[in-house]
């Protein structure tokens, strides 16, 4: 029996080329950032940053209705291969000084990059679905993936800071590179069976209307997977709660703390570095405890980010913070195993998308909610309040939702038979 993820060859090249993409999209972010700074001003960085998400997150839904419907090897290397377009075209206009045709080009990356996520999902569950240990190897590989996102926030944003400071432009080259390094490993990823027989015979306006209606199944299916709607609804507290966690951290270091940019570059560093820890551990935990655990790990995050803020000096304010990164890890690397655990192949692209349109949307609309919040409220007041929200929030989810659906969790592995997990 096959345990190891790494020794499923399709399943190691999507996490290959998976790294690839979140180093890219990090250093691309960042590098970005700078150099609409340096160019234009604060001002002007908060429209590109609009252009690069909005189109994004208006198109999830479709993203996700896409990768059930479509190909998902197609759509997963169209993905990659536009990233990587856009990227060096946003290279080229950085270095030609031409802003517009810059955040154009950053939307179309960002409109690509919305199909990544559930596309990849389709995909690497579809590639395990022959395996006998099927189950085990989705957990670690969500896992793995949530691995590999910590450890590329270290990676990304530490090389686009080395990078941009010869040169901003240069490290949008490196991101379009790595880009292009994930198409390549892509194209190497053997396509799965399709979960969606198609219409072979219905005309064009079938296929519309199918296709339109489809978005709504979407959402139904969301709504009717108790879990998986369980999971997204505490998803979206959390985005209200998170959206705004690197202003709070970097606000907290230097404005409270009196500390500079070297303690912030430390503080996410560490915080990548205990994400990866928590997803690393979070991949050999037994099934019966995943739902209890990720409860608990939602309880700890929220008093270790309270904590955060109450803790008198930058080293106990830092370890505070690994604290509650760890639980956070446990949380990234549960997260879409249990989200998509009891939901049937044909749905799983569109209750990933319906999980990922409404967290981003509640984080975006915290940064909003943040801005009003600190006009009438200190940071550590704030701080405080929503790391208690947060625990609450996992007593909450546990009571009203993750016990009575352990169950149906289990059964969905076949870890217990279905009728003794009723």
């Amino acid at each position: 029996m096959r345990r190891s993820l790494f020794g499923h060859r399709d399943a190691r090249r999507l996490w290959l080329a998976g790294a690839f993409l979140s180093a890219a999209m990090w250093m691309l972010n960042i590098a970005a950032a700078l150099h609409v700074l340096a160019a234009a001003g604060t001002g002007r960085l908060a429209l590109v940053q609009l252009a690069g998400t909005l189109p994004a997150l208006l198109l999830m839904p479709v993203a996700g209705l896409a990768a059930d419907r479509l190909p998902v090897r197609g759509l997963a290397l169209g993905s990659a291969g536009v990233q990587a377009a856009a990227a060096a075209g946003m290279a080229l206009s950085s270095q030609a000084g031409d802003l517009r045709v810059f955040a154009a080009l950053f939307a179309l990356q960002g409109t690509a990059m919305a199909f990544w996520a559930p596309a990849r999902q389709q995909w690497l569950y579809g590639v395990l679905k022959d395996s006998v240990a099927e189950p085990e190897l989705r957990q670690r590989a969500n896992a793995a993936i949530g691995s590999v996102n910590g450890a590329m926030i270290v990676v990304g944003a530490v090389g686009a800071g080395l990078v941009s400071v010869w040169s901003p432009a240069g490290a949008i080259g490196v991101a379009a590179a790595l880009t292009a390094l994930a198409f390549a490993v892509l194209t190497r990823v053997r396509a799965p069976e399709p979960t969606w027989a198609g219409m072979p015979n219905a005309g064009l306006r079938a296929h519309l209307r199918s296709f339109a209606s489809g978005v709504g199944e979407g959402f139904a299916a969301a709504r009717r997977h108790r879990l998986a709607h369980s999971v997204i609804w505490i998803g979206i507290a959390w985005g209200f709660i998170g959206g705004g966690y690197t202003v709070m951290v970097s606000g907290r270091i230097v404005e409270d703390l009196g500390a500079g940019s070297l303690a912030v570059a430390v503080a996410f560093t560490c915080d990548g570095l205990a994400v990866l820890a928590a997803t690393i551990f979070a991949g050999r935990l037994p099934r019966r405890l995943h739902l209890p655990a990720w409860a608990l790990a939602y309880v700890v995050q929220g008093l270790g980010w309270a904590a955060f803020f109450l803790a008198p000096g930058l080293a106990g304010a830092l370890a505070c913070l690994v604290v509650m990164r760890l639980a956070s890890g446990m949380i990234i690397a549960l997260d879409t195993t249990l989200l998509l655990e009891t939901v049937p192949a044909e749905f799983r692209g569109r209750v990933t998308s319906v999980h990922l349109t409404t967290y981003n949307a509640m984080s975006r609309l915290s940064l909003a909610a943040l801005g009003a919040a600190l006009g009438w409220a200190g940071l550590t007041v704030l701080g405080t309040a929503t790391g208690l929200l947060s625990a609450a929030f996992g007593a909450v989810w546990w009571f009203a939702a993750g016990r009575r659906v352990r169950g149906d969790y289990l059964a969905a592995a076949g870890t217990v038979p279905a009728r003794a997990a009723r």
